[in-house]
């Protein structure tokens, strides 16, 4: 594997690498979470999410809290993958921390918020319905998704970094490289919240397997 540096490393510096390496894992792993207790039964973006979600609200705040953790250590675990890519193919893995590092900076609407305080304002279906396809679909904020898009595709690169410069174990870069695939394709293809967690499982599997690089040896 390739060394991601050769200088002597301090007590901060290896606690550093520590934290890092837990926001990689906590990260992903808090989406994953977070959707296996959805107050949804379905990934569609549609009527049916909307109705599904009113069903369970209950279920929302634990979800919200625990989407928070994501929100707050996402950044920090792109830049811990994104150190091990560019160990392995600094160019791509350069491109790749960028597009990971952007695609996670928290930002846009919060879909699933608008739909708790619509529900529990007393709206009817009908009108939170409307008022829910505008905002994932019409809003400003909603070529957001894109950023999204590439942030995936960023960490996808990471793993081809690291799996071709050797920065990490090739399990783990071929994780990263599945799982941002998986991702969206559970969302597009409507399939269950259980599909969708379980992509995120891989994920985690993924971005904390990459950002072990961080503790190989010097050369």
């Amino acid at each position: 594997m390739t060394s991601l540096d050769a200088a002597p490393r301090s007590g901060v510096d290896t606690f550093v690498r520590y934290g890092l390496i837990a926001a990689a894992v906590i990260a992903p792993l808090s989406i994953a979470i977070s959707l296996f207790l959805s107050p949804a039964t379905t990934t569609t973006s549609d009527a049916a999410y909307v109705t599904a979600f009113g069903t369970h609200l209950s279920s929302y705040p634990m979800m919200a809290w625990i989407g928070l953790i994501s929100g707050l250590l996402m950044v920090p675990a792109a830049l811990a993958v994104g150190r091990v890519g560019r160990a392995g193919v600094p160019v791509l893995g350069l491109v790749g921390m960028i597009l990971a590092v952007a695609g996670s900076l928290p930002g846009g609407n919060n879909s699933d918020e608008v739909l708790y305080s619509a529900y529990k304002s007393g709206l009817d279906g009908a009108s939170i319905t409307k008022l829910y396809d505008y905002l994932v679909n019409k809003a400003p904020s909603a070529m957001l998704f894109w950023l999204f898009m590439a942030g995936l595709l960023g960490f996808l690169l990471l793993g081809v970094a690291a799996l071709i410069g050797r920065s990490a174990a090739p399990w783990a870069a071929i994780a990263l490289i599945v799982a941002p695939i998986l991702v969206p394709i559970a969302w597009i293809a409507g399939l269950s919240v259980m599909v969708a967690a379980g992509a995120w499982v891989l994920m985690t599997i993924g971005m904390g397997g990459v950002a072990l690089g961080l503790l190989n040896p010097r050369a």
